[in-house]
Formats: C-alpha cells, structure tokens, sequence
C-alpha cells in the first residue's frame, strides 16, 4: 500500500509519513538542532522567564534550552495525545496534565518546547492551557527540534523538517534501530 492511499490517522494529513522507515537522530545532531533553536531565540530577542516542557519527548531538549538560555526555571506539562509509543501510532485528543501549579500567568514569557510537531493539536492544546492561566499569546514562543513536512502548526523556533517517523536518541533503548535512516542533513532548515 503506498502512503498515498493509506487510511490517514485522526489528525494527520494523508502523506504526512513516507514510511520508508524511520530516521534515527543521534545525539550529536540533536545538539546541534537545539544549539539552532537557541541561536534562533537568542536573535529574536526573546528572553522566557520560563521554559514549559512538553513530557515525554520535551524533556530533554527543554532542559537543554533551559541551561542555554540561562532561563531561571523549568516547568512540564504533560500532553498526552498518541494512544501508545508504538510508530505511527493512532493519535487522540490532546489532553493536558499539569500536576500541581506552574505559578505562570499574566506578563510571563514562555518558551514551550517538544521534540516534534505532528499536527499541531499538541501546541494548540499548551497554547489553550497556558491562555486560561493569564500568558497572554505574544508573551510565548513554541519551540520543537523538528517538525511533520506536512503539519498545518510552524512552530516559531523549528530547525528541521522531516518526512517519516523520528527515532530519538532516548529512545534506542527500547526501540529498535535496525531498519532506521540517518537523519538527513537536509532536514536541517535555516543553516
């Protein structure tokens, strides 16, 4: 069956994955895909007073950005949107879960942060969550190390667009990398 004329998932676009077999992102690129969204926010002149990280895949990337940015504080969030962490698992609605306060609201500047946009519900869904806690819009950025060809979300920080499913490097212990690619320098945008 050719991507073309597989049965999209909710929430997907047909066409969004190649399924040519998934790209394995080693750590070394994965530095330089933060180093870029880092360059990327420092020159925009953005300055969070916190980084939101999205759990699991933000994790990561937003302690990272927290360190690099030298923001004082790290918060997550949890979003829950695929039904398992099997590949091209089927996708739900994103349901937000924030144990105990963030203490974010009115005047913040954010830097929410996540491994990849797929659709877009996910930021939509953060972007929901921290609007009813006063953040106003312009007071946040959405940053993912990379991005669905095919999203209908941009994320205003995104320094790489992919075609296919993504391993990432914490994800090799439990996933196998036998039929991975590497990642494709070209995926990198901006450079």
């Amino acid at each position: 069956m050719s991507a073309a004329s597989e049965p999209a998932v909710a929430g997907e676009q047909p066409g969004m994955w190649t399924r040519q077999g998934p790209y394995l992102l080693d750590m070394t690129t994965f530095g330089r895909l933060l180093e870029d969204i880092a360059g990327e926010v420092r020159a925009a002149g953005f300055v969070p007073d916190a980084v939101l990280a999205v759990a699991r895949g933000g994790l990561a990337a937003g302690g990272y950005l927290t360190c690099a940015l030298d923001v004082p504080v790290m918060h997550t969030v949890r979003v829950r949107r695929t039904a398992d962490d099997s590949r091209y698992a089927a996708k739900q609605r994103p349901v937000v879960d924030a144990s105990g306060s963030l203490g974010l609201g009115a005047g913040d500047k954010v830097l929410v942060v996540d491994d990849i946009v797929g659709t877009g519900a996910t930021a939509d869904a953060v972007l929901e969550f921290l609007a009813a806690r006063g953040v106003a819009r312009e007071d946040v950025r959405f940053a993912a190390v990379v991005r669905n060809h095919r999203s209908g979300y941009v994320p205003d920080h995104c320094p790489a667009v992919v075609d296919d499913w993504i391993v990432f490097p914490w994800e090799t212990a439990r996933e196998s990398t036998e039929d991975c690619r590497p990642f494709p320098a070209a995926a990198r945008v901006g450079t």
